[in-house]
């Protein structure tokens, strides 16, 4: 560059710098070659300047920007075929051309300029190649119509120098100008989508479409430029800005999700998440699309929750069947033995024998009254809520009566047989409002199993008290125990526990108790340590609970 330039060398890297300052401010691609074109006239005389960009593939030029005072911009146009005129003539030499009235005849006498168009008339008239990706892809050109007007080697080498960086500001420009309306295409696109979609960046939600709207059920308004954390349910906000930042890291993220997000209404919804990068303003962003499946996820458990169910009610008829075969078995013999007895050698045993086998009848078919009316007692809650009808119940007096027909079935039995059983009872006047049926249901049961599992020389306490608004009652042994394993399905219909080995038992009381209980509205708790005994404490309130629903 030789010293004319070098001391304007400050001016046009100032210029250039404004050039790329443009380039970046938003404008369109007329609004920034106008940008330039007054930043050019600083340099050097162009108030007659054009922009060519030429298309080899398909033989055409564009003139995006063309200013001149006697064509006025007419010739700015696109899709021109290339002919044999001026600007081709650059292209074709790919050097800068310094044309004056004179040097213009000698090219049409040549032939090597034999379709220029325009006004013709100009004093000079210069033109430089552009690099557009590398190559020759456009020209600069100024042009002068002013008598003796003309250009020098010094403003060649300024046009060429900021044609050379020229170049990269408009690929940059087309390169933002293509991004706009692809970004454009995108709102287009996404505004009419019955998928829900969004643009978060900087974790700021800066697009949204109707539908994901619709979806979120919140306004747009209160969504646009806001931290895109904002619908989503608080327990899942760090699971998913976890999984957006490892996206936008580059790291493997899994395509699909479910989050749950809390509308304007405090409902909770189920959105199926799909995410992928993106350049939103030429920044890293993420696009997300959503789809609504809270209505599938409510019927995926619905349906789980019917094949837990029926898994369970197979469970409980195989338990069922299982207790059954058993636990009929012993009375149904003890039946028909003494039936037996009585039909063949009735006129030869004494009235005492036949009383006797008459009372084992009497007794054997009692218990299995007692074990059907259990599995009925199951029935009616597994079909609904208890029938609670409370009355005032003088609860030492019934617990008593409770505990003594207890202790004279299993003594008929062999059960319980060398077990102590202490009872420690309120008062002969104490009331309390009860369901007389569902108490005895409680405490027998409860008795029932501390007798059967206890073994001889062992101890059964009952205790039963008023503690605050609540009747207490306590049932404690020194038996057998029950295992760990067991204490999850310790309520469960037909089920007992792995440690009870020949005791007989239906599996039915504990669940009546609990079912009893739940109609009181009141409390069972378990204390057990394997092999050395176990407690139950059951709480029920004193006043009267209301009906449940």
């Amino acid at each position: 560059m030789n010293a004319h330039v070098q001391t304007n060398k400050a001016a046009l890297h100032h210029v250039l710098y404004r050039m790329a300052e443009r380039a970046t401010a938003g404008l369109t691609f007329y609004d920034f070659l106008q940008s330039v074109h007054a930043l050019l006239g600083e340099l050097l005389n162009a108030r007659n300047f054009y922009v060519c960009l030429s298309n080899d593939a398909h033989q055409t030029l564009d003139f995006p920007y063309y200013v001149d005072e006697k064509d006025g911009d007419t010739m700015q146009c696109n899709d021109v075929p290339m002919r044999r005129g001026l600007t081709e003539f650059v292209l074709r030499t790919q050097c800068p051309q310094l044309i004056d009235a004179a040097r213009f005849q000698a090219l049409v006498a040549s032939g090597d300029v034999t379709e220029a168009s325009g006004d013709l008339s100009f004093s000079a008239w210069l033109g430089v190649p552009m690099l557009l990706q590398g190559a020759v892809g456009g020209v600069l050109v100024v042009q002068s119509y002013e008598v003796g007007g003309c250009y020098g080697a010094e403003d060649i080498e300024v046009l060429s120098f900021v044609a050379n960086q020229f170049g990269s500001v408009i690929e940059r420009h087309q390169a933002i100008e293509a991004l706009r309306s692809s970004e454009a295409r995108y709102r287009a696109v996404f505004e009419h989508l019955g998928v829900g979609v969004a643009v978060v960046q900087n974790s700021v939600m800066l697009f949204i479409n109707p539908a994901m709207a619709t979806l979120l059920g919140w306004a747009r308004e209160d969504l646009l430029d806001r931290d895109f954390t904002k619908a989503l349910h608080p327990d899942d906000v760090a699971t998913v800005v976890d999984r957006h930042h490892r996206r936008l890291r580059g790291e493997a993220v899994e395509a699909d999700y479910v989050a749950r997000f809390v509308t304007a209404t405090g409902d909770t919804r189920y959105l199926e998440i799909s995410g992928a990068l993106l350049d939103w303003n030429a920044q890293p962003a993420t696009l997300l699309f959503a789809v609504d499946v809270t209505a599938r996820l409510q019927a995926e458990a619905t349906q789980r929750d019917a094949l837990q169910r029926q898994k369970e009610l197979n469970d409980l008829k195989t338990r069922f069947i299982a207790m059954a075969s058993h636990e009929f078995r012993t009375p149904l013999s003890s039946i028909t033995g003494s039936v037996d007895l009585l039909m063949h050698y009735a006129d030869r045993i004494s009235p005492e024998e036949r009383h006797e086998a008459l009372q084992k009848i009497h007794s054997a078919v009692g218990r299995m009254t007692r074990m059907l009316e259990n599995v009925l007692q199951v029935g009616k809650a597994e079909a609904g809520p208890l029938t609670f009808d409370p009355v005032p119940v003088a609860v030492a007096a019934l617990s008593r009566a409770v505990a003594d027909e207890v202790r004279g079935a299993l003594t008929q039995r062999g059960m319980g047989l060398g077990v102590a059983l202490h009872l420690d009872l309120p008062a002969e006047t104490t009331q309390c409002m009860l369901d007389e049926g569902l108490w005895r249901h409680i405490v027998s049961n409860l008795v029932s199993n501390a007798l059967k599992y206890s073994r001889p020389g062992g101890r059964v306490d009952v205790v039963i008290r008023a503690v605050g608004p609540h009747l207490e009652l306590t049932v404690s042994d020194t038996g057998i125990g029950i295992a760990l394993h067991d204490m999850p399905r310790l309520f469960d219909a037909f089920q007992r526990g792995g440690n009870v080995g020949q005791i007989s038992g239906t599996g039915l009381g504990l669940s009546i108790v609990q079912q009893a209980v739940a109609a009181h509205q009141g409390q069972i708790d378990v204390d057990s340590t394997l092999g050395q005994g176990t407690r139950f404490t059951i709480r029920l309130p004193l006043t009267v609970p209301a009906k449940l629903p």
